[in-house]
């Protein structure tokens, strides 16, 4: 089995827990990205989709929107991509998770579109 870190996607957007969700929003739409780790002093403090934007308050903080820590999957660079978790995140319907590594830095994101250019990309 591939290991997160050779699967995961290291083009990210992060999003600050300072920002105004209006902000956020239009960033994320520019990027083309519906998800985004949110970052304080190079650790991962949350998680927010643009769903959770788009129905809060576009003047309010991200952190005021966002998932916490302890509501969220964080996914570990060195772990590998078992069969349970590619289950859970189409039964479950996950877009993705962020991803950190020993120091807790967020590292990249891995979402079930990553898994899939992976599986389906020819390997040696």
């Amino acid at each position: 089995m591939p290991k997160v870190k050779d699967v995961m996607n290291r083009d990210f957007l992060v999003l600050s827990p300072d920002m105004v969700g209006g902000e956020a929003i239009e960033l994320m739409y520019r990027r083309n990205k519906s998800y985004a780790p949110v970052v304080e002093e190079g650790k991962l403090e949350g998680w927010v989709r643009a769903l959770d934007l788009m129905v809060g308050c576009k003047h309010s903080k991200v952190e005021d929107l966002m998932l916490y820590i302890d509501e969220i999957k964080v996914l570990k660079e060195d772990e590998e991509i078992s069969q349970d978790l590619i289950e859970e995140m189409v039964g479950e319907e996950v877009i993705a998770y962020p991803v950190v590594n020993k120091e807790g830095e967020v590292v990249g994101t891995l979402s079930v579109f990553d898994l899939l250019r992976y599986y389906r990309s020819p390997r040696d």
